[in-house]
Parts: C-alpha cells; sequence; structure tokens
C-alpha cells in the first residue's frame, strides 16, 4: 500500500494516534482537517482523488459517509467505520453517489449510540456494493486504536494482528 487518504469525523480533529499508524504503514498519507459544512468540499476532494489515486480511502462517521461516496465515483477501495450514511444532522454540499461498485470493509460498533449500527447494515447490505461489513463487539462510536489497526491490516493484507 503505498497511499492513504483519512477522513476524521464531524467533530473530530486532524491527525493523532490513527494517523501516526498510517503515517509508518504507507508512503503516502493524506488526513486533512475537514470542514464538511464547507461549500464545494465533496467536489473538490472528488477532483483530487480523482487525479491522485490514493490505494484506499478511510472514514470514520461523517468520514466514512464521504469516503464511501468518494469510492462510488471512483473504484478506489474503501474502509468506512461507522459511517454517518443516515441520521446526519447536515448534508454535505454537492454529495451524491457515482456509479461505480463500492468495494471495501465497513466495520460498525454494536454499540454504538451515534449511528445506529442495525440501520446502517441495513443502508448497506445488498447486491448494489461490494462490501464486507464487519460488527465489532462492544465498540461504540470511538475506534480504539487495535481495532483501527486490525480493520486496516484485514483491509491490506487479509490478517490481523493486534489482539
Amino acid at each position: 500500500m503505498k497511499s492513504v487518504i483519512y477522513f476524521h469525523g464531524l467533530e473530530s480533529k486532524p491527525g493523532g494516534i490513527k494517523v501516526e499508524f498510517l503515517d509508518n504503514a504507507v508512503d503516502i498519507v493524506e488526513a486533512p482537517a475537514m470542514d464538511y459544512t464547507q461549500k464545494g468540499v465533496f467536489k473538490e476532494w472528488l477532483d483530487y482523488v480523482k487525479t491522485e489515486q490514493p490505494d484506499l480511502i478511510i472514514g470514520s462517521s461523517m468520514g466514512g459517509y464521504f469516503a464511501l461516496a468518494l469510492a462510488s465515483h471512483t473504484g478506489i477501495p474503501v474502509l468506512a467505520f461507522n459511517p454517518a450514511v443516515h441520521s446526519r444532522t447536515f448534508e454535505i454540499d454537492g454529495l451524491q453517489s457515482g456509479k461505480e461498485r463500492v468495494k471495501g470493509l465497513v466495520v460498525l460498533g454494536d454499540n454504538d449510540n451515534i449511528i445506529d449500527p442495525s440501520k446502517t447494515f441495513s443502508v448497506l447490505k445488498g447486491n448494489w456494493n461490494d462490501l464486507e461489513i464487519h460488527i465489532e463487539k462492544g465498540m461504540g462510536h470511538r475506534i480504539p486504536l487495535s481495532i483501527f489497526v486490525n480493520m486496516y491490516n484485514k483491509i491490506t493484507h487479509g490478517t490481523q494482528s493486534i489482539h
């Protein structure tokens, strides 16, 4: 894996231990400070992703929703944690689904009290995508580093290494 884009959640800040992990795991990490309320933000990042062609798009919560939408336009694999595919407090300007089949891994915490995992599962299941949906027992909305690393390893190497 050479390049990754990581989109943080709505109320999260860029950087942190997950970005540090990615910085050591790949050649290029983009982890921008996102303002999902900014006009034109989706088009800006869609143009960027189409140009740069990262190997993987990762996102959490609102960032997971954003990552899934980008993947639906580009076909780039996605790793999404508790994506806000429903129950958002606002819509992202210009965000719409593309025509590419979305492939990758979605991780849902069965104790998420922000984005209902059963509702997310219902929205994402079906033959319109190639997503593996993993339910993580005991996990809430926040993603512990060990689970982040395990799921990253699962999608990139087909393995889990931290327990």
